[in-house]
């Protein structure tokens, strides 16, 4: 990599220093996978992955040391050793006259093992498009640059987000949140979202597309939806902000509303140390408590950002997506105390930022 651009991050880059040892890992155009040291705002690895990062959905591997980015038009999958930018994992999922196109579904065995994506095929003929059923793929990540499934089960429609559990079960944001047993395609209601039982509410509405949460290993979805004064739904009370949420260490699910709706907010985290506050994002920044359900503050933002982190140690609140900058605050004042511009100028679109403890 050319010193030029260690140059350029470097004079990009916020000084002020950050307590925790993380790291942000993201992507942006034309073809880049960016990895900053969060602790002093550097650059430390620039990998060329030689074609369209779109949509740029990143799932890290439990070491740490692979970042698996869904690319190339939403059907590539390829693993990258964030060390060397060495790629070490690739599955092409189209072929022949099947186009097939995971829209944000990528996930990673909590044992590194496998990979889980789910895969929506179309298969392309002279007069139409013949719609095919979507597909849970479970791909071994020992498979190299030639991967593909290791098995292959029938998958709900409208799947977007994943996530793993310790005790090796995969959640799927869809039209329900889904518990998936990797090993048969077994599929279950964890968290009822579109059929939920709440008589005074209307149905809600998700936008599940970035991957956070990994600091609380958590997956955690943000809905709106309507509140009436009562079943007859003929008078609305309220329009609010809620959370779904499934702890992936034990396995419990929650659901909970926690704010009005007053602001759009794109993606939503929760504190690394202190899960009470939840921060939200798109043209502001907000902090939520959740005990109280209060917002506790409101800042405005110099553009929209889409994706929304937080450092391993709580004290930092990152934001990127949109353009060529990550956005760094303060997570007690929401003061803007750094950002971080990316080297080859180009944006991260609807990329995802994660960020990865180091050591």
């Amino acid at each position: 990599m050319k010193s030029a651009l260690f140059a350029a991050a470097a004079l990009c880059a916020s000084a002020l220093p950050l307590a925790a040892g993380d790291l942000l890992v993201t992507v942006a155009r034309p073809s880049n996978l960016y990895v900053f040291d969060a602790d002093t705002r550097a650059l430390k690895q620039d990998c060329d992955l030689g074609t369209n990062v779109t949509p740029g959905v990143i799932a890290m591997s439990p070491d740490n040391g692979i970042a698996y980015v869904l690319l190339n038009h939403w059907q590539d999958v390829v693993g990258v050793n964030i060390e060397t930018c060495e790629t070490v994992f690739h599955a092409a999922q189209s072929d022949g006259d099947v186009t097939r196109r995971s829209l944000a579904s990528l996930a990673v065995s909590k044992d590194g093992s496998q990979i889980y994506t789910v895969r929506n095929p179309v298969r392309k003929k002279i007069d139409r498009y013949e719609v095919l059923q979507p597909e849970f793929a479970v791909y071994d990540a020992s498979a190299g640059l030639e991967a593909e499934p290791a098995a292959l089960f029938d998958a709900p429609r409208r799947a977007t987000l994943m996530a793993t559990d310790r005790n090796g079960s995969v959640y799927l944001a869809g039209h329900e949140v889904y518990r998936i047993d990797p090993a048969t395609g077994g599929t279950e209601v964890a968290i009822a979202n579109a059929s939920w039982d709440r008589p005074t509410y209307s149905p809600p509405d998700v936008l599940a597309f970035w991957p956070t949460g990994s600091q609380n290993d958590e997956f955690m979805l943000m809905y709106t939806a309507a509140v009436f004064t009562d079943e007859s739904q003929q008078e609305m009370a309220d329009f609010v902000w809620g959370y779904q949420s499934v702890d992936l260490t034990t396995g419990e699910t929650e659901i909970a509303d926690f704010a009005s709706f007053e602001v759009l907010m794109f993606s939503g985290v929760r504190s690394a140390v202190d899960p009470k506050y939840l921060y939200g994002v798109y043209t502001q920044l907000s902090k939520h408590d959740l005990e109280t359900r209060e917002l506790v503050k409101r800042v405005d933002l110099p553009h929209t950002y889409y994706v929304i982190n937080v450092s391993s140690d709580g004290k930092e609140i990152y934001v990127a997506g949109t353009n060529d900058d990550i956005g760094i605050y303060d997570s007690e004042t929401l003061e803007r105390i750094g950002e971080i511009r990316m080297p080859s100028g180009g944006d991260m679109s609807v990329s995802t930022l994660q960020v990865v403890p180091q050591g």
